[in-house]
């Protein structure tokens, strides 16, 4: 497709825009001439330029940017921008298209906003080959599912690499947001939530975080009132109590959460609950019938 004032210019829009919270609306690639101005404008949709050669101004929120190879700017919507292609060395970008309130959220996790729209130093050959591959796709015309998954997936992977080149703001952000103490502790809970089932030594994680045992269940418990122990105990009987309305066996609600011993499982269960597992599963059932009776 034609531009005026571009040496080249291409664009592939999606044609199959559903009603989603992450839609790929068009994606492409230009070369304006000298001194090639757009704006100032606003758009509805969330569009994202990475310059691929040569130089340009990004004017944003009352700040000018001068950008170049491997910088990337994002115009987020409803919000006043322009920018220009130098005078000497004019810019060559190529862009994507995005809306749906996911496209935000995502884009936020990247530590791109409407206050920082910038990402510099990236790899430009290989962030190129992704705005490319999502213009095939486009392109392709693969239907509305498979063409949705897909550019869905590559938009995905360009944002990661946002968010790597973005990892210093990244962590500095979230040590703002945190202290020492809490982030540990955070990581913590993640880990014991997940990895419940897992043997596990309160000794050896705390020395994962740099923590002596002590200090760490003590930080621990000033942030969550329990211990270490308690809290991933707490974990496992509350998983076991979700287990124990299915159909396995005590044996295998305790391997699932975590207890190799089902007689041990049980001697805690009960000091947890204060019913054996069997008796907690008799009062479900009970509970069940009664429910059916009425």
């Amino acid at each position: 497709m034609e531009n005026p004032e571009h040496y080249e210019y291409r664009i592939q829009i999606n044609p199959y825009l559903l009603n989603a919270d992450l839609n790929i609306t068009f994606a492409g690639a230009a070369r304006p001439e000298p001194g090639h101005k757009i704006g100032p404008a606003v758009h509805p949709y969330i569009l994202i330029h990475t310059v691929e050669s040569g130089y340009g101004t990004f004017v944003w929120q009352g700040k000018s940017y001068r950008l170049g190879q491997g910088d990337t700017f994002v115009i987020f919507p409803g919000v006043l921008f322009s920018y220009q292609a130098d005078h000497a060395e004019p810019w060559s970008y190529c862009w994507v298209a995005v809306q749906g309130p996911q496209a935000l959220e995502l884009l936020k996790k990247t530590g791109v906003s409407t206050t920082d729209p910038i990402v510099r130093g990236a790899d430009t050959e290989h962030l190129v080959s992704l705005y490319e591959t999502i213009e095939r796709v486009l392109e392709q015309q693969l239907g509305e599912a498979v063409t949705a998954l897909t550019t869905d997936g590559w938009f995905r992977i360009l944002l990661a690499e946002f968010a790597r080149l973005n990892a210093y703001k990244l962590r500095y952000s979230s040590a703002e947001a945190l202290t020492d103490s809490e982030r540990v502790v955070e990581q913590a809970i993640r880990w014991f939530q997940t990895q419940y089932m897992l043997p596990v030594s309160i000794e050896q994680l705390a020395a994962s975080f740099g923590y002596h045992r002590t200090h760490f269940t003590k930080v621990f418990k000033q942030l969550t009132s329990l211990s270490p122990k308690q809290y991933i105990n707490q974990v496992r009987m509350e998983r076991a109590k979700e287990l124990l309305r299915t159909n396995l066996s005590i044996e295998q609600v305790g391997n699932s959460c975590g207890f190799t011993d089902p007689l041990y499982f049980s001697k805690q269960f009960k000091h947890w609950t204060g019913e054996s597992p069997s008796r907690f599963r008799e009062g479900l059932r009970r509970g069940v019938d009664g429910e059916n009776t009425k």
